[in-house]
């Protein structure tokens, strides 16, 4: 488990359980080699489980004694609640970790998720809500006027935009991270292409011509 006796400091305590008998443990909690002392002991705290696996003792969370961190900063007390913890005939595994704090974090990135949520992640595991982006939608899509490339505006045929959230409403869903495939027309754009190539080669054909009249114009005057 790892705790935070200051904000930018991280201690980790380790759990050893011992067997001491029928569905009876003992465990013990040590910080770095130091073990933590229960009532001034290191005796250990027992453990007990009924016939189905579920903890009967100790029924309150177990409370240390003041120890000093090995990250440094002031004398602390612990709290271990073992409710919930349960006996099964497995190997040992985790199965799920809370923790109530977290050490310092400096931002890792930003991201949007389907629900147009816009979050800051940050090192230290922690995410936090920003805001969340708005859509909009009108009645015909179709007559909205195109302002740039990829900007249009709204026009009286078109109607007002009508402002909503992602998946709600009809408003559609947002995908972060994909980059848009090309929409535009490739026939269109084919047919602009070859247009500005026949522009070229007639500027330049009267260019050709324009060198060759005043080539003939120089030679009478010789």
């Amino acid at each position: 488990l790892s705790v935070c006796p200051l904000a930018s400091l991280i201690d980790t305590v380790t759990n050893y359980y011992v067997h001491s008998g029928n569905n009876e443990w003992t465990v013990h909690s040590f910080v770095g080699d130091q073990e933590l002392k229960v009532g001034g002991s290191t005796t250990g705290t027992p453990v007990k489980f009924d016939a189905s696996g579920n903890i009967t003792a100790p029924a309150a969370p177990i409370t240390y004694d003041a120890f000093n961190p090995i990250s440094g900063g002031v004398a602390q007390t612990l709290k271990l609640d073992l409710a919930g913890t349960t006996q099964q005939s497995s190997p040992f595994s985790v199965n799920a970790r809370v923790a109530d704090g977290a050490s310092v974090g400096e931002l890792a990135g930003v991201s949007i998720d389907k629900q147009g949520i816009v979050s800051a992640n940050y090192s230290n595991g922690d995410t936090v809500a920003l805001g969340k982006v708005a859509l909009a939608n009108f009645s015909n899509p179709t007559g909205l006027r195109q302002t740039g490339n990829s900007y249009w505006s709204a026009t009286g045929i078109s109607g007002g935009a009508a402002l909503g959230a992602a998946n709600e409403n009809g408003f559609g869903s947002l995908s972060a991270g994909i980059l848009e495939g090309s929409n535009v027309d490739i026939t269109e754009e084919l047919v602009d292409l070859i247009a500005a190539q026949r522009n070229f080669q007639a500027n330049a054909k009267a260019l050709d011509i324009n060198g060759q009249i005043s080539q003939t114009i120089f030679n009478i005057r010789n």
